[in-house]
Formats: C-alpha cells, structure tokens, sequence
C-alpha cells in the first residue's frame, strides 16, 4: 500500500501533534519554568544583558540558590530573553505557545528525514506515517511540551534534526556553504541543550544503514560533527566551575546510595520501567525521586527480565549489523540517545532516577522499531489496512492520555498535587504539594483565615509525609523552614521552633530560620535570645538586611537600649524608607534629648506626632505583654498611658484601648477596675462581643445583676462572637438563674448547633425534667450515658 502526497500526511500529522496540546495556550508556569524566567535576573531584562547568557553558566542567572555549574544552554535562555523583549513580561500563555510551534517544525522535520531515509531503502511511506503519528502522539513527550522550561529540549532536537536533514539530502556531495549550515545548526542544537551529542552515533547509523557504506566511510562521513562538539566542549570547559556536589546525593537519585552489582541491578531495573513507559505510558509522573524508585539486587525478577531484554537487544543490534537490518538501526538509535541519561558509572549519574523527558529522542527510536514491526508483519501475514486498524485504537489511546496528561501541568498546584498520586512514595512530590498549599495559604490568610487552615493543614500532612519518606537522615535542610512556618501558622511555636534549630544546625548559612527564630523568641518575650538570633541572621548568606535591622531595633526597644535602638532603626531605614521606622524614631529621638532630628522626621510628615507614637508604643508593650501573659506588666503600659487617651482622641483613634486593659484587669482578679475600663469600652464601642461578654460576666458573677447579664449576653451574641457556643451557653446560664427555663432550652439547644459539652447536655436533662417534656429529658439522658 503506497500512501500519494506524503508530505501533505507528514503535515497533518505535524499540526494534529501540535494541536493536541493547544489547550497549555492558557496554562501558567509550573516546575522549573521560573529559572528561565521570572527567576531568572538576566532573562527578565530583555536583552539588555544577553551577552551575559554566553559568558557563564546557565544556572548562575536565578535568583535562587546560583550555580556556575552543571549546564551551559545560553541559546534557550536567549530565545527567552528575546521573548521577553517582544512581549514586554513574561507571559506563560506565549512561552506554551512557542514550546507548540517548536513542537510543529520538529514533527515536520523528523518527516521530511524519515521520508529521505526510506526513500534510500525503498520503505512504503505507510510505515513512515504510523511512525510519526505514534511519535508525534505519544502521551510521554507531555513533559516536554508543555513545560515552558523544557524548550530547551524542544531547540535542541529541531536544531539537531534539522542539521541532518540537510546532511542526508546532501548526499556524498556537500558543498562549503551547506556544510556551513549543517555545523552551524547543531551548534546551535548543542547550545540549546546538549544532549544531542549523541546522534553522532546516529549519524555512522544513517551511513552504515541507508546510504550502506562501510564502517570507515560511515565514520569518516560523520567527523565534521565534532568540529561543533569539541567548540561547545571547550567553552563549557572554560566556562563552567567544577561539578556542584550539592546535587550528589540519594534524595536526587537513589543510585548514590547503590554499591556494586546494587547499582547495576538498579540501573536495569529503571531502564525496563522506561521501556514500559513507552508501551504503556501510565501512571506518568513528573518526579521519581527517593523512594519511589527504590534500591534493586538481583533478587527481583524484573531486574533479570531487564538484563535478558537488554541483552537480547544488544546481540540483536549486532547481529544485525551485517545484514544491516532496520531492526538493528532502531536498537542502536535507541541506545545511543538514551546512553546519555543511563548512568553508566558512578561518575556519569545524573542526578535523577527517571524521567520521562529523557525519552524525548530515545522514544522516536521506539516509534522507528514498532514501525519496522509493523511492516515485517505485513509482508509475512497481514495487509497495512489491518494494521493501521490495529494501530488505530492505539494512537487514540494516546491522543486522549497526551490530552488528559498535559492538563496537569496547568498550575504548580495541579502538577504537584498529581505528583503524590501517580509517585506517592517520592518525598519530592510530597514537598512540592506541601510547598504550594503553603503558598495558597499564605496567600488567604489575610482575607480567610479559616480557608487557609485548610490549606495549612493538608500542607502539614505532605511535609510529614515527605520527611517520613527521607528518613532521619534528610538533606533537604531547605524545607524544615517552611514547614516550620506552616506550624506557626497552625499555632504551634514550641514544634516550628524545634524545626528551626534544626534547620540552622544543619545550615547555619541561611538567613530566614535565624531570623523566623527571633520572630519566635519575640512574641515570647525572651528579648536577648531574640537579640541573639537576629544578630546571627545578619552575619547569615543573602540576609533581608531592611527587615532585620528593623526587627533588632525592635528588640533593643524592648529592652530600653535607646541608643542601639536608634542605629538599628537607621541601618533598616537605609536599605528601605519606612513611615513607621520613621514614627519610632521620632519617638526615640524625643526620649534621648535629639529634639532637632525628632522635629526634622515631623516636619516630613505632618501626619504624626510625638505624642501620638509615645501612646501607640506604650499600647503595643501592654499588649504583647498581655499575650505573654504578664498582665501586672500589661497593667502598668496601659496606665501610663491612660491620661493621654483623651487628648489624643483616643475614642477613634485607639477604640480598643480599654477594652484591653479591662482583659488585664479581669486576669489579675480586679473585677472592679475591669469593670470601669469594660464601662468605658462599652460606651466607645458598644458592639463589640468581647466587651459585652465581660461586663455580662461581671455582672453575672460578681454583681448578682441577672437581667442585666442577660442584657449584655443577647447583646454579645448579635454581634458576631468568635466562639457563638460559649455565647449561648452564657445566655442560657443567665436565663436558668432566673428560671427562665423554657428560653434556657431554646438557647442552650441552639448552643448544640456550635459545639457540645457535658454540662450544657446535663442541664438540659435538668431543664427539661423540670418542665415535665419527658421524651427530651430521655434523650439528653440517654447522651449523657454514652
């Protein structure tokens, strides 16, 4: 069966794989996106500075964490410097856009060679359709795709294929120019990424295979191409530090921690779960880290199944060779373009298990055999008509898993969130998770308090389940951080704070977990422990210097170090301007007798006087005092304060003000100057819930004044309380002193719809036996039995 206009085909084919993943048009960025963009200091310039992508490595441009180690890819963050340049920002609707095209003119060119490679061997152009249309829909490419950073990948294969497509059309014949062209464009394949260097191999293939010469000229017709291969490896010599061992560890890759014929049976066993992948691509995941792959010995019978079909495909690619069998072209494709992921020796691991967009190149190899296949069958025993049925329900399983597969890479959450169901054992993907809940939470918690809880606490659930997973052992220090911030968020201190000494123990470098532990010591009240911290903070890596100083000057306030408050206050000021900073300076200026530089910050800002922050000081000390629970302190800032309230306007300007130092008040057992200070509270803000709870308490308790509670109760509940329960169980405890025991009913069964506690049910047992309503007594009897 001969296929006319297989150009028009090898098109369709081209659009209909690119067409597939148009819906990432409205995807954001995801995974390692951000360190070719929003992360990236150079690519967000435009090209300002793009000369710098080919003076360093490519990881020594982000924000986090650089490194002029590993990977030299200057061309691709070039084509995101220019993307940045013509869109004016970072878009991620336009980088999923270029990542599709690129996708398009690849298919077009793997065609177009195909066509020119089964041309010389007289291969029906049938083969080469189903070929291309397995490639091109293959749900393992998603990865790839539609990962904005993965256009790496993408210009590096167009690049490299595009180069060997003009090589075999060239014949034995090329001239100057075109040899020109075909180094050039894979250079440019090699600066893009590098892992095309082994088409080299392909290359002696091609020769050995289509244009059948011997091994000489096979090899000699392929020399040129280290004319571009040895100029990349020597910038990337010049250019690059020595190898980063912060990446050579069992959390990257479980071979690390393999010795001897461990690594061996583990290498086989991860590459049969890459075979697999090919022919049945589920579950795919982004991440395989420790310990969803886990150590393999000789032991499992996977890993001798693995052994037994590698072997087999060696002898077979071998045996092949001098009947220059299709078959052993597509071995030898395949193994070669994956020898670059397959962790050969110790030295050349990678620093992943497995993943599945080092089978971009090696999986068109798979897609070559399973065409040769085909076309054996056909000429043995099937027409091609039946086998592009049989092929049929094949392609559109893929076309729908491609379709479904990539919608996950739609968001940081919708990927991470995928990640701990199809690689549950990862620690990776469980961090990740974790990582973004954190982030949605934060992000709420200003405006919904109680939905970033949620959030909180599933991200509390992945950060266990991560480190359960790492062991006691974990070197990911990076992370305790975080997960200590979850926890205060939660209102755990005493655990985040365990996180934290643990986390500058193992990394005494990093700045945040000294400074989140003088946040800690703080709120506690341990002034010269937080002191310590803070100053520790400084002398740490990358430090947030204005955020520091401000907080150490808070520090030395606390602690009556005008002086040392004063140059702390400064230095904070000086990385970043700041009207408070301003306000307590003035504030401090005044107490030291520096009238002239206090006068000069009001003179800026009219908006504020000395007075005023004097007040406001005073009222913040009485509150953290309070919250530490030392009330006589509390007491005392609030008293010095108290005659100034009025002349300050304080009613609008501080409303809360006695409402606090009436709480104090009622701490120390001082219910009648509480009672004054809730008075006083009442009459500035009289719907406010703790107020009206604490003067109907009062006068439940101490004056004996049981409508007058009840009053203040009803009042309490309408407006809003954080605990409704309590509301009404006190509302209903002011009704039954009055044996108002029909309303105490309907209260306190209305208290049942917020919470529950013994009492509340025993005295609705009590109510209702006095009222003679059996069937309720019963029941709450029956409650209070079980």
């Amino acid at each position: 069966m001969e296929l006319k206009n297989p150009k028009l085909l090898i098109l369709g084919i081209a659009i209909l794989g690119a067409a597939i993943y148009f819906q990432t048009f409205g995807f954001g960025y995801s995974a390692d996106d951000g360190i070719y963009t929003y992360f990236n200091r150079v690519t967000q310039k435009g090209l300002d500075e793009w000369t710098e992508l080919f003076k360093y490595g490519s990881m020594n441009f982000i924000e986090i964490s650089p490194s002029n180690t590993s990977i030299y890819r200057p061309l691709s963050l070039l084509t995101f410097a220019i993307e940045h340049a013509i869109v004016g920002d970072f878009k991620a609707g336009v980088g999923h856009g270029v990542n599709v095209v690129l996708y398009f003119v690849l298919l077009l060119v793997i065609g177009l060679l195909l066509l020119e490679l089964f041309r010389k061997r007289q291969i029906p152009n049938w083969v080469l359709i189903v070929i291309l249309a397995l490639y091109a829909l293959h749900p393992i490419h998603t990865e790839v795709v539609a990962s904005v950073k993965s256009r790496d990948t993408l210009l590096s294969a167009v690049f490299a294929f595009s180069s060997i497509l003009i090589w075999v059309r060239s014949g034995s014949q090329i001239s100057p120019l075109r040899w020109a062209a075909i180094l050039i464009l894979f250079f440019f394949s090699l600066i893009s990424k590098e892992e095309s260097i082994p088409l080299l191999a392909v290359l002696v293939a091609i020769s050995w295979f289509f244009d059948h010469k011997k091994l000489v000229p096979s090899i000699q017709s392929m020399l040129p191409f280290l004319i571009p291969v040895i100029l990349y490896l020597g910038i990337r010599a010049v250019v690059l530090d020595p190898v980063d061992l912060s990446y050579t560890s069992g959390v990257n890759s479980i071979l690390y921690l393999a010795n001897g014929a461990e690594f061996l049976a583990t290498n086989l066993y991860i590459y049969l779960q890459y075979v697999k992948l090919l022919f049945f691509p589920h579950p795919l995941s982004w991440d395989y880290s420790f310990n969803q792959i886990s150590i393999q010995t000789f032991s499992s019978p996977w890993v001798w199944l693995s052994l037994l079909l590698f072997v087999g495909l060696i002898y077979g690619a071998v045996k092949g060779l001098k009947t220059r069998s299709l078959f052993s072209f597509g071995i030898i494709f395949y193994l070669a373009t994956f020898s670059i992921f397959a962790n050969l020796t110790t030295s050349l691991i990678i620093g992943s298990n497995l993943g599945e967009r080092f089978m971009f190149i090696p999986s068109l190899a798979f897609c070559i055999l399973i065409g040769f296949g085909l076309k054996e069958l056909s000429e043995r025993w099937a027409r091609p008509q039946f086998l592009f049925l049989l092929m049929l329900p094949v392609l559109l399983a893929f076309s729908w898993k491609t379709y479904s597969r990539s919608q996950v890479w739609e968001s940081n959450l919708t990927l991470s969130a995928s990640g701990v169901k199809t690689s549950p054992k990862s620690w990776r993907t469980h961090m990740m998770y974790a990582e973004e809940l954190r982030q949605r939470g934060n992000a709420l918690k200003k405006t919904d308090e109680d939905s970033s809880k949620v959030y909180f606490q599933e991200a509390l659930n992945h950060y266990q389940n991560s480190f359960e997973i790492l062991g006691p052992n974990a070197g990911v220090s990076q992370y305790l951080s975080p997960y200590a911030e979850v926890l205060l968020a939660m209102g755990d201190s005493t655990q985040a704070m365990e996180l934290f000494e643990a986390s500058v123990k193992k990394a005494p470098r990093i700045h945040y977990a000294w400074f989140k532990l003088g946040m800690i010591h703080f709120a506690k009240g341990d002034y010269e422990q937080s002191r310590e911290m803070y100053l520790k903070a400084l002398e740490a890596d990358r430090p947030d210097y204005y955020a520091t100083y401000k907080n150490l000057a808070q520090v030395y306030f606390r602690l009556d170090q005008n002086a040392a408050a004063i140059l702390a206050f400064e230095k904070s000021k000086s990385y970043k301007e700041d009207p408070e900073i301003d306000k307590l300076l003035a504030y401090l200026y005044t107490q030291e007798g520096m009238l002239d530089k206090a006068e000069a910050l009001q003179v800026q800002d009219s908006t504020f006087s000395v007075e005023e922050t004097r007040f406001a000081v005073e009222l913040r000390k009485g509150n953290e005092a309070f919250a530490q629970e030392r009330y006589q302190d509390a007491i005392a800032q609030f008293e010095k304060v108290e005659e100034d309230y009025n002349q300050l306007d304080g009613a609008s300007r501080f409303p809360n003000y006695y409402a606090a130092f009436g709480k104090a008040l009622i701490e120390i057992g001082d219910t009648l100057a509480a009672k004054q200070r809730f008075t006083k509270a009442y009459a500035i803000i009289p719907d406010n819930h703790v107020v009206l709870t604490n003067l109907g308490i009062i006068a439940l308790l101490k004056e004996k004044k049981y409508p007058q509670a009840e009053q203040y109760f009803r009042a309490a509940i309408q407006s809003d309380p954080e605990d409704p329960f309590s509301a009404r169980v006190n509302l209903g405890t002011a009704l039954i002193l009055q044996r108002k025991e029909k309303e105490a009913i309907q209260v306190l069964e209305d208290a049942l719809n917020y919470g529950s506690s013994r009492p509340v049910i025993g005295n609705l047992y009590l109510l209702n036996k006095a009222t003679g309503n059996t069937d309720r007594m019963n029941y709450y009897q029956n409650l209070l039995n079980q």
